[in-house]
């Protein structure tokens, strides 16, 4: 073997192999007995996958407790669409047909089988990039904790498209802020699932344009290492402009509407009639022709949900949905020419609102005349069974209060921590910094998205807020694991500066230093 220079040694990985040459020299009774007797793992893909299936099963309690996947009333719409080939008016296709790709009208537990395993693989990536160096079994007490604390298991769980909203903040941060962490094959699939989460949920749409506007031209300063190059650039603007495409053409092909959301502007129709502007319009104006909501003015419900959705709401009275979307535009104009500043004000307070509903479990009630019908239509007499005997359908499934409280501070803690790590990750320029502000920037736009252009839910809030305490606990771990290498350093001795040092420092530390391999996503 060669000389090991004084004040330096060698790095080397030992791996000890059954029936192996001893090494020269009587080299191998050097070895500690400790590493001699260790049967180190075939493969690191091996406890990867295992990894990311234990921690995908903790995600799905809330359906195991249930019975039966948990629904929402939008889950009816995303069940049939695929199978009986029609596109909703309010609700993208694709999701659909990530459904039908699973369940086959067979059984649903695969469709969130996979949300839960899809949710696993990001979380594994963010803990991989910002702790390279550790073992691919930290994911499990990382999904424990979220499991028993947060809302992901929630919509883990849930035949909804809300729970790729936090994972598409994860992968455009992962491409935003950890590029030469990736390999190719990653950066192409992070491209193509960040593209289906846009795609799958409108309000995705604005949220990823507000994430990289801001974020993207920030990035060196959130601690990200190298700058992007053209590779780099094309993967991020990829995401939005190919979700755009496909929305457009698929509503063209539809709709012969050239637009990603031909019918949504009825959900502004709604939000500034009840925010009062398109109500005074709607006095002002009425009777006038084409305006087919007129005659019904004197019985609008009193909420915004109930004018979009009631069975008897004038918007179903008047043609529906996509017959008023016709006369929607006018209305919103000469609203927003008369009293602008009216509804701006509205605008900021319901997104203030939003900020603070985030509570868990919203609406998990019973569904039977949105999700039963379909249930029943399209799968067979063993998932009717068990569907028709969940807790949910039975109306028994609520989040109980103590968790609900949990899930409230846990979620207040994290942003905490976010805001620590953001602050600590700017001055070191570590990639935590930019995680942390993605998710702080998430939670604003989100509730001014979501919250302001609709109007405040808690489901809103809480699919965003569930992501503080993750990566506050991840990039809390990389700062303090980087502070601790940081103290460490020893350098060379005199007259040997080109002597490797006998610990990884710094930089090297932080990303687990030169000789450590990444495990396999």
């Amino acid at each position: 073997m060669a000389p090991v220079p004084q004040g330096g040694v060698w790095r080397m990985q030992l791996r000890w192999v059954p029936g192996g040459p001893a090494l020269p020299g009587g080299a191998d009774a050097a070895i500690p007995d400790r590493v001699r007797g260790r049967r180190y793992p075939v493969s690191t893909r091996t406890q990867t996958a295992a990894a990311l299936i234990v921690s995908a099963a903790l995600l799905l309690w809330p359906a195991l407790w249930n019975g039966y996947p948990l629904v929402f009333d939008d889950t009816g719409t995303y069940l049939s669409q695929a199978v009986h080939h029609y596109l909703g008016w309010d609700r993208p296709v694709f999701y659909s047909l990530f459904l039908l790709s699973l369940h086959l009208t067979i059984s649903t537990w695969p469709d969130i089988a996979a949300q839960a395993l899809l949710a696993a693989v990001l979380l594994h990536l963010v803990r991989r990039t910002l702790l390279p160096a550790a073992s691919p079994w930290g994911l499990l007490p990382l999904a424990a904790t979220l499991s028993a604390t947060t809302a992901l298991p929630w919509f883990a769980a849930q035949l909804m498209p809300d729970v790729f909203t936090p994972l598409l903040i994860l992968a455009l941060s992962l491409l935003l802020f950890s590029p030469d962490r990736l390999s190719r094959p990653q950066h192409a699939a992070l491209v193509l699932f960040a593209t289906f989460c846009i795609a799958a949920q409108q309000s995705s749409v604005a949220l990823c344009c507000a994430l990289l506007l801001v974020l993207a031209p920030l990035r060196r300063v959130l601690g990200a290492a190298a700058p992007l190059g053209s590779f780099g650039w094309a993967a991020l603007s990829a995401p939005p402009l190919l979700a755009g495409a496909a929305l457009i053409a698929v509503n063209l092909a539809g709709f012969g509407r050239a637009s990603p959301f031909p019918f949504g502007n009825v959900f502004l129709l709604a939000r500034v009639i009840y925010d009062g502007p398109g109500m005074d319009v709607l006095r002002r104006d009425c009777p006038r022709p084409g305006w087919d909501l007129c005659p019904y003015l004197g019985n609008f419900p009193p909420t915004s949900d109930e004018f979009l959705w009631r069975p008897d709401s004038p918007v179903v009275l008047a043609g529906g949905h996509k017959h008023v979307s016709d006369e929607a535009g006018a209305i919103i104009a000469a609203a927003l020419r008369a009293e602008l500043g009216t509804e701006l004000r509205a605008w900021l307070r319901n997104g203030v609102n939003q900020l603070d509903m985030f509570d868990s479990g919203d609406e998990l009630r019973a569904c039977p005349a949105t999700v039963t019908p379909w249930i029943d239509r399209d799968f067979p007499q063993f998932e009717r069974a068990a569907y028709a005997a969940s807790r949910q359908t039975g109306g028994r499934l609520a989040v109980p209060a103590w968790l609900q409280i949990v899930h409230r501070t846990t979620a207040l803690a994290g942003v905490a921590g976010c805001v620590l790590v953001l602050a600590v990750g700017i001055r070191r320029r570590h990639p935590a910094a930019g995680f942390a502000a993605a998710v702080l920037l998430a939670v604003l736009a989100n509730a001014f998205i979501a919250g302001g252009l609709s109007a405040p839910h808690h489901r809103y809030g809480s699919r965003v807020m569930l992501l503080a305490p993750a990566v506050a606990l991840l990039g809390g771990a990389a700062l303090a694991r980087g502070a601790r290498a940081g103290r460490c350093h020893r350098p060379p001795a005199p007259g040997h500066p080109d002597a490797p040092s006998s610990r990884v420092c710094g930089e090297d530390a932080a990303a687990g230093g030169p000789e450590q391999t990444a495990d396999a996503a």
